[in-house]
Parts: structure tokens; sequence; C-alpha cells
């Protein structure tokens, strides 16, 4: 799973290692900028530039570092100043660059920045030396707009040469981070002379700044308008039927987790799914409060009581991992309560604090919440958006940052009144949903999903899983190799909407996870905003009673166009009617 940590000296458990794997993506990246690296080292190591504080964010894989952001965070402005992002230039089209920018914004979002600032080369040939550069220019220019960033323009910034421009002019770029205020000059100045001052030592009596602040006239800032049409796409709709939605409660409390072992789920993926939503018609379903029994019927009573318990036993801003797992005397629980953390989680990048248990429940409300919906038919079918997701949480065991396992949970309500399908279409396997429902008949699971040779969870997923007991046959995975595109996506889904229609079930259930788009970057497939319509229709099309409930997901780009491309293709699809057929068969 993609982590992010902050380098730095005495904090950062592995310093030295990740430098130097920093230093590696940088040369691959800017192999023209050699001497930045020396500065690299300086600012990890604690040496800021004047009245300014340098953040060093990473992306790992593993072992592996996939890139890196430099920024430059003036506290008392409420501002900050990317300086350098890079991504390994051989792991291209993987989304990590975007991932790196989005969570870099986060990150200072926490710390009270309300602008990110950051230069690019011009997209205008009038002002590009390099005429040759003017292509890949705009293609840059178009990234940053689609992830917020836009020109300020009026000002000379964009014909100012500094001893860092490497002999080129760039244009300076303002990401508001949704804030919608306008922007003071004099705000504005003060940002612009504390750049040249960090960027350049540069202060602003130095004739070249002060010509470049004297050339800010404007008040309000001007932002350049949106050019780059394919940078924000929406996908155009002729529903006139409500998507009926519940969302979690907006009171559930932030997880957070270590910057040195920070998992990629975040509180901005609901509000890309909120955005997603926009000028759709929605109706919205407060959630309800409903009691742990139907939580304990798909959970082990230990496990349950031991998240409830961390409500309760971990001080406000501590954070547990698990450290030892129990692989040679699995029955034995650790009296020590933040050592059952390995008892019960199967990974190390699930991050236990004070807010899991409160915000997994109303995760859970949520879903049964939209279960009783459409087991009353007071809606045909319902959309969950819920954080944090669910479907990794096994019966005995949480991990991926799942700890209730939401869709499990309402599947085993809605089965006390009909069969039940479980399809998971999330880039990982749904490892929880099918231990849940393995020795179960009622409840057919199937999951389409990156193969667990390469992809999270790693130990299961594979072909040969079917179910055992009276579940035998009850259990169907699909994995697929890296690189599967919209074709070959729709291929395989075919495949498990046939096994789904052959079940004849009253109730199905999708795990949705827009991790399968190309750009995420936690997944390796290769799905088009298209195809999510496409298979969001040909789910639909079988007309079910239904509960589509949010799993991963982790570009937020791709979460409002693939989120709002499915919905669109599941109404279109649910609409046009069922195509079933009373020939049955087993799972």
């Amino acid at each position: 799973m993609l982590k992010f940590i902050r380098i730095s000296a005495g904090a950062d458990p592995a310093y030295q290692a990740h430098l130097e794997s920093l230093k590696k993506v940088y040369l691959k990246a800017f192999p023209f900028n050699a001497a930045y690296l020396d500065k690299i080292e300086a600012y990890s190591a604690g040496q800021s530039p004047a009245e300014s504080e340098v953040i060093i964010l990473a992306a790992l894989k593993g072992n592996r570092l996939l890139g890196f952001s430099v920024t430059f965070y003036f506290a008392d402005l409420k501002a900050a100043y990317l300086d350098y992002i890079a991504s390994d230039p051989a792991r291209a089209a993987r989304g990590i660059g975007g991932a790196i920018y989005e969570m870099t914004r986060d990150d200072l979002k926490k710390r009270g920045a309300r602008r990110l600032y950051l230069d690019s080369l011009p997209d205008q040939p009038e002002l590009l030396d390099h005429k040759e550069l003017l292509h890949e220019s705009r293609r840059r220019m178009a990234f940053y707009e689609r992830l917020g960033a836009r020109p300020v323009v009026g000002t000379a910034y964009e014909r100012t040469l500094t001893p860092s421009n490497l002999g080129d002019a760039n244009m300076l770029l303002c990401d508001a981070m949704g804030d919608a205020s306008p922007l003071p000059r004099r705000t504005f100045k003060a940002v612009v002379a504390r750049i040249m001052l960090a960027k350049n030592d540069l202060d602003a009596t130095v004739p070249l700044v002060d010509g470049l602040l004297r050339s800010i006239v404007d008040d309000p800032i001007r932002i350049r308008a949106p050019r780059y049409a394919g940078s924000n796409p929406r996908a155009q709709h002729t529903l006139t039927d409500p998507i009926h939605v519940v969302f979690a409660s907006s009171d559930s409390p932030t997880i957070e987790h270590s910057p040195f072992k920070g998992y990629y789920e975040r509180p901005s993926r609901v509000t890309a799914v909120r955005r997603a939503l926009e000028d759709l018609p929605v109706a919205e379903h407060r959630p309800t409060h409903w009691g742990l029994e139907h939580v304990r019927a798909v959970h082990d009573r230990r496990m349950v009581q031991y998240i409830e318990d961390t409500a309760e036993k971990i001080p406000a801003g501590r954070i547990v991992y698990p450290e030892i797992f129990p692989i040679r005397f699995p029955d034995r629980l650790p009296r020590n309560f933040e050592m059952r953390a390995g008892y019960f989680c199967i990974d190390t990048s699930t991050p236990l604090t004070n807010a899991v248990y409160p915000a997994a429940r109303k995760a859970v409300d949520a879903s049964l919440t939209a279960a009783k919906l459409i087991e009353t038919k007071a809606a045909p079918w319902c959309y969950v958006a819920v954080r944090p997701p669910g479907h990794h949480a096994e019966r005995r065991v949480f991990g991926g940052f799942c700890y209730f396992n939401n869709a499990a949970v309402a599947a085993h309500y809605l089965s006390k009144s009909g069969r039940v399908v479980v399809l998971d279409i999330d880039h990982h396997h749904g490892n929880g949903t099918q231990d849940i429902f393995y020795e179960r008949s009622d409840v057919l699971t199937v999951s389409i999903h990156g193969h667990p040779e390469e992809s999270y969870p790693f130990f299961a997923g594979f072909e040969d899983e079917r179910g055992t007991g009276a579940g035998q046959g009850f259990n169907r995975n699909y994995p697929i190799r890296p690189g599967v595109d919209d074709a070959g996506y729709l291929t395989v889904l075919g495949r498990a909407m046939r096994r789904i229609k052959a079940f004849q079930p009253e109730y199905l259930i999708v795990s949705l996870g827009v991790d399968i788009m190309k750009g995420d970057p936690t997944g390796n497939f290769f799905v088009t905003g298209n195809g999510m319509r496409r298979i969001g229709e040909a789910i639909g099309r079988g007309a079910y009673r239904s509960l589509v409930v949010q799993e991963g997901g982790y570009n937020l780009a791709n979460i409002r166009r693939g989120v709002r491309e499915f919905l669109i293709g599941y109404a279109t699809g649910h609409k046009a009617g069922p195509e079933r057929t009373k020939a049955g068969a087993r799972g």
C-alpha cells in the first residue's frame, strides 16, 4: 500500500536510506540541476531558509521511494511554496505525481495554510524562450489546473529571471485549496517577497525583487480562468430519477496517522465524492443509529470489543500501530493493550486512535440505513459514501484501513429477507468479505481485483478460493494482471455478472473502488472515466435491489470523475430494466 513519510533527520527512523533513494529519483527527473541535491540534504537536516520551514514528503510503496515534494511553509502568512515535486520517471502514468501533490496540499492544510503556490514554465508561446518546450509546458499546466492550481496574471512574475530559474522565466500558480475568498494584493505581495527570499536568498530591497513587487497592482489579485477543457471533465447526464445517497455522519472524527506510517486514506476523499454528485439529481438520507449487535453478527466479539476500547484506552493525540504478530501462538491474547493490535490487525499501516471506533460505527450506521431503504423499497438502489472503508476487515481481524466491514454488515442484515450477492470491484481483493461469508451459501461473494501476487492483501484473492463447507462454490475470485483496460475489464465483469444472474439474488451489494482507474497511486489498471460509466451500466442493468458502498480510490480527480461516471452508468442501466433468468446454478 502507498504510504507518505516526512524525510527529516532525527525523526525519520530510516532517514539516511530514504534520503539516498530520494536523491536517485531526483537525478532521474532533474539531471540538469544536480546542484540542488545539496540543498535537499541541508533542508532534511533542518537548515531552512529564513522565515520558512522546509517540508520534505515522500511516497513509499513497500521500501521503494516513488516520488517526493519539497515545500517552503510560511506559517505567519498561512501560505506555502512548492519548490520541487517529482515522481520516478520509470513509473509514468501511475498517478504518483498527483498523489504527492494532493498529500502535500492536505498536509499543508492541516498546518493552517490557506494557499499553495508553485512555478511552472509558461504555456504561452510569447512567454517561452524555448518553443520546443511548449507542448510539455501545456501538458504540465493542464495537470496542475486539474489539481486546482492556475496562474496568477497581471504581474511581471513570468518575465522575471532569477538565479534559480535556470535561464527560463516561470509563471506563478496559485492553488486556493478550496478557499473561494479573493486574494488581497497586500497578502500576495508578502508571499512573493517571501518566495524570493526562500528560493533565491533575495530580499525586498534588491532591485529585481523590488521591481517585481511594484508590478503587483491588482487588488484583489487576478487568477487566470480555466483554459484546459479536459482538466476538469464533467460527465453529461439525462438522469431524472434521484440517486438515493447516504453519507456517513458529517461529524465523523478524522482518523489521524503517523507522518512516518501514513496510509493514503483521508477525509478529502468524501469531499471529492460530494463534488462528484454536483448537479446530479440526489435524494440524500440522514443515517440513523443502529445497535452494535449488527457488527457482532459478522465480526468476532473480542475484535469488536478491542476496537470499542480504543475510544477510551488510547489517549488523545496518540497513534498505535501493530508491531508484533502472533504467528507462533495465535490463540493467546496478550495482556498489553497496545500489543493486542497485532493480534487483531493484518498489517502495519492501519492506525488505531481514539477516533477509530466512533468513525467506524458511523460508517456502519450509514450502510445499515441504506440497506433498510432498499429492504423496505423506499429506494430501488442506494449509494453509501463512507470512510473508513470496510472490505478488508475479516471476521476476526481488521486491516487495510478497514475496521468494520460495512458491506458485510449490510449483506448479513439483508440476508434475513433474501439471497444476497456482494460484488467487489475495488482494485484490492475484498478479503474481509470473502472470509466472513466463506462458509455460507445464502451470500455469494464475487471479487474482481488486481492479482494477489502483485497487489494488497497478497495472501487472499486467488481464483481457486471457492468457499468451504456449506459455502463451497459460493465464493468467486477474478484476479487480473496489471495493465487491463476498459475492454478487458468489461470482459471479466461479464463473466462475473453471469455468475450473479445464475444465483438469482434478491439483493446486490457493490463494493465500489475507483482505484481501478488509470492514475490511481495504489493500483495498476488502466480503466478510464468512460469505462467506469460502462461498468456501472453493466452492473446496474441487472436491476437488483442494490446498495453501492464506497471502498477505495485514492486519486481525488479520479474519485470525482469515477464515482460520478459509475453512478450515472448505474442509474441508466438500472432504469433500463432487469435481465434475469429462472435457471439457477450453484455459485
